[in-house]
């Protein structure tokens, strides 16, 4: 795994959204939820450690 990017894990398409599951360097997981069409707005879930420098903002 590269040590300086989140790496897409899974990837899945339903008829009002895209998610996305990433894992960082550190091996936190994140979700986020890109809903279709431009009236939604966006989810995130997920930890971050601050002590990471990619996750941890």
């Amino acid at each position: 795994m590269d040590t300086n990017t989140n790496t897409i894990v899974s990837r899945h398409t339903t008829s009002e959204s895209a998610v996305d599951w990433s894992c960082c360097a550190c091996g936190r997981f994140q979700m986020v939820l890109v809903p279709y069409g431009t009236d939604g707005k966006g989810l995130a879930a997920g930890g971050h450690d601050i002590q990471c420098p990619h996750c941890g903002r």
